[in-house]
């Protein structure tokens, strides 16, 4: 599977920063990428049981 690019309300994303940065949650998510792949994956699994 390739990656691709997806577009993110710029909004959303500032909000994702917001929460990325606050102190309790600098080192467990590096980046947005990796914090919108965590949450999107662990809301889909919620969302299957």
């Amino acid at each position: 599977m390739v990656d691709k690019v997806v577009k993110i309300d710029s909004e959303l994303l500032k909000k994702v920063e917001e929460f990325i940065n606050l102190d309790e949650n600098k080192f467990k998510y590096v980046n947005r990428k990796q914090f919108i792949d965590i949450v999107v994956a662990d809301y889909l699994g919620r969302c299957k049981k």
